[in-house]
């Protein structure tokens, strides 16, 4: 790759970050040491930068007895083609983005409670219920939404920022935050795949798949307060997101790559 200054100066940044320098399949592994990528014969082997575990070693982010950690996507990486830089986010997330969120379950558990005649025995709870349902938020939902705005928008900048005080005699200012509106930003979340069978859970296999259901309470409550949360699944919801971050210039292109095909992915745009 033929860098420029700025482009240069950026890739000694995350250069500066060894330690978090990781193959893919250990970044998306989950708390359980357990990868969400398949491994067989090398595959998901290739090196990008543990963004989330850089932004965690980050001191900026504590103020006081506060962490204030943004929410960062897993990993980074860069690629000149042509004359332009592309910087890839990437989110690990070992879920399936076919099912619909959490928030329909919880519709579908009320509507349950009130058609079982449990009104006059759980009047108070149910009215609870309903209050908490008309403020719910799906967590997984607004967490994948907000990963590559604020992955962008203040994760890199302050990481930078403490970055290039801690070494500004030694090496080059880089407008940061300039020299991301001008690069080109492409954002992948890694879902499991709803045919994903590894060998460890190969007899239940079956708990990976989707359903296309969408029960009526949820279309009924979706029509009455103009939900659309309620009748989509996780990856239709976030798309509306993440056409506003295209439309807006804070990212390239943002999109979806199931587990099975992230290796395909490597080879096709990250190497």
């Amino acid at each position: 790759m033929t860098l420029t200054n700025d482009e240069t100066l950026f890739v000694e940044f995350l250069k500066s970050f060894p330690q978090f320098y990781k193959k893919a399949h250990e970044i998306a592994e989950n708390t359980n040491g357990i990868s969400i990528l398949p491994v067989e014969n090398g595959e998901n082997d290739f090196k990008m930068y543990a963004l989330d575990d850089i932004c965690h070693s980050c001191n900026i982010f504590i103020d006081g007895n506060l962490r204030i950690t943004p929410k960062t996507t897993d990993a980074i990486w860069y690629k000149k083609i042509g004359e332009n830089f592309f910087i890839f986010l990437i989110e690990f997330k070992g879920d399936l983005l076919c099912r619909n969120s959490s928030k329909c379950t919880l519709v579908e558990v009320v509507d349950n409670l009130k058609n079982k005649n449990y009104n006059d025995v759980l009047e108070h709870e149910l009215f609870l219920l309903d209050k908490v349902l008309s403020k719910y938020s799906d967590r997984m939902l607004n967490g994948l939404a907000t990963k590559p705005l604020e992955t962008v928008t203040i994760a890199i900048p302050l990481i930078y920022e403490e970055y290039y005080e801690k070494n500004k005699e030694n090496v080059e200012y880089l407008d940061i935050r300039n020299f991301l509106k001008n690069s080109r930003i492409v954002y992948r979340v890694v879902s499991i795949s709803e045919d994903y069978e590894p060998n460890r859970q190969r007899t239940r296999s079956r708990s990976y798949r989707c359903s296309n259901i969408i029960p009526s309470s949820c279309k009924k409550l979706a029509r009455e307060r103009h939900d659309r949360e309620l009748q989509s699944s996780y990856e239709s919801s976030l798309q509306t997101y993440y056409r506003r971050y295209e439309r807006a210039g804070i990212v390239y292109s943002a999109g979806f790559v199931d587990n099975v095909s992230f290796n395909n992915f490597i080879e096709n745009y990250l190497k």
